[in-house]
C-alpha cells in the first residue's frame, strides 16, 4: 500500500487549495475515495479539498459512542448539519463493552484503533473503495515518525514509513490511530500533511465554514476515553460528556466575551487555549496517563493545581516541574 502526501509549504490559503486540488486530481481522478469524518477541523477540511476537486467520496463518520458533546447536541448531529451526505456507522453496541472497564491509557487506544480500522475496512470493501483519504496533519506526522516532512517523499510505501520509523525510534511519541495500518486499498491520500492547525482553520474560513467548526478544539483520536483517568464505564462516560460540554463552552463562551473569538493566536504562533477539556476520575492524582514533554511521550501520574493563574504562568510552571504528565487545573475542590 502507498501513502500520497502534499508536501506544501502553507502561505496562504488560496494557493494551497489550488495546489490541494491538483495534487487529488493527479491521484484520486477517476477513483472511488473513502474519507472517514471525525467532526474535527482536520478531517472536514480534507473532505472539503475533495468536494473542490471533484473526487467521488465516501464520507463516513463512525460513531462508537465516546464522542464529546458540544453546547448540548452530540457529535454525530453536529457533523449531520455540516455534511448531510455523511454516512453515519453505529458501533456503539460492539465496541463500548470491549472498552468498559478498561484503565491503561495506551490500551484503550489501541483498542480504538483496532475498532476504527476493523470498520473502516469493512466499508471500503462494501463500497469498493479505491482509497482511502484522511486528516493527518503535520504534528500527527513528526510526532509519530520523530522526522520533519521535509525528510519524507510525496509518495512512499508503508515498508519505507516502517524502517523510517525504526530509525528514528527516539521520535516516537504515540501510538497514532489512524497511522500504521495498511487497508485493502490502492493508496491513502493525505492532503493536509503538511498544515498545522492554525493553517487548517484559516482554510477553513477560505471555504466560509461556519465559526463553530473554524474554532473547534483539537480532540484525541480515543475520544472522551481518554478523558476518563482509570476504568470507562457506562456512567462515567455520560458524567464526562456533560463535564466536557460545560468545561469546553464555559472556555469559549470567556474568550468569545474577552477577545470576540473562542480562540486567539498569540504573538508565538501558538493557539490559546489550544485544548480545554475535563479530566474525571475518583483517583485523579495516582493514576497514569499519557502525555508530551519536550516532543517525547512520557507516561507519569498528573499534577492537579488550584488558585490565581493566568496563561503565562501556567506555562512556565509547566516547563519547570518533573515527573508527571499533565497538568490539570482544579475548578472545584
Amino acid at each position: 500500500m502507498l501513502n500520497h502526501r502534499l508536501i506544501e509549504i502553507f502561505r496562504e490559503p488560496e494557493k494551497f487549495v489550488k495546489k490541494a486540488v491538483q495534487f487529488l486530481q493527479n491521484h484520486a481522478k477517476g477513483k472511488k475515495v473513502f474519507c472517514a469524518l471525525s467532526g474535527g477541523i482536520d478531517s472536514s477540511l480534507t473532505y472539503l479539498l475533495l468536494k473542490e476537486a471533484e473526487i467521488e467520496t465516501i464520507p463516513v463518520f463512525i460513531d462508537h459512542g465516546l464522542m464529546r458533546i458540544i453546547r448540548g447536541v452530540e457529535e454525530r448531529e453536529q457533523i449531520k448539519k455540516l455534511f448531510p451526505d455523511v454516512l453515519v456507522i453505529d458501533i456503539r453496541e460492539t465496541f463500548l463493552p470491549r472498552i468498559f472497564g478498561e484503565e491503561d491509557a495506551e490500551v484503550k487506544r489501541k483498542l480504538f484503533k483496532n475498532a476504527y480500522s476493523d470498520t473502516i475496512s469493512r466499508v471500503i470493501k462494501e463500497e469498493n473503495c479505491q482509497l482511502l483519504a484522511d486528516g493527518t496533519i503535520l504534528p500527527d506526522i513528526e510526532e509519530s515518525f520523530g522526522v520533519k516532512i521535509s525528510d519524507l517523499k510525496e509518495t512512499m510505501s508503508l515498508h519505507e514509513e516502517l524502517l523510517l520509523k525504526d530509525k528514528n525510534p527516539q521520535g516516537f511519541v504515540k501510538s497514532q490511530h489512524n497511522l500504521d495500518i495498511e487497508y485493502d486499498v490502492e493508496a491513502t491520500i493525505q492532503p493536509v500533511a503538511s498544515l498545522t492547525k492554525p493553517e487548517v482553520r484559516k482554510t477553513l474560513e477560505y471555504f466560509n465554514m461556519p465559526k463553530e467548526l473554524v474554532f473547534r478544539k483539537a480532540f484525541p483520536g480515543p475520544a472522551l476515553s481518554a478523558r476518563i483517568i482509570g476504568p470507562v464505564t457506562l456512567e462515567n462516560l455520560k458524567f464526562e460528556k456533560k463535564v466536557h460540554d460545560v468545561v469546553e463552552s464555559t472556555i469559549n463562551d470567556y474568550y468569545i466575551e474577552k477577545f470576540g473569538t473562542p480562540m486567539i493566536i498569540n504573538e508565538k504562533g501558538e493557539q490559546e487555549p489550544f485544548q480545554a477539556f475535563a479530566a474525571t476520575t475518583t483517583d485523579v492524582l495516582i493514576r497514569k496517563v499519557t502525555g508530551i514533554i519536550n516532543g517525547h511521550r512520557t507516561y507519569e501520574v498528573p499534577l492537579s493545581i488550584k488558585g490565581e493563574w493566568d496563561f503565562d504562568k501556567l506555562v512556565h510552571f509547566s516547563s519547570q516541574v518533573k515527573g508527571y504528565a499533565r497538568i490539570l487545573y482544579e475548578l472545584h475542590e
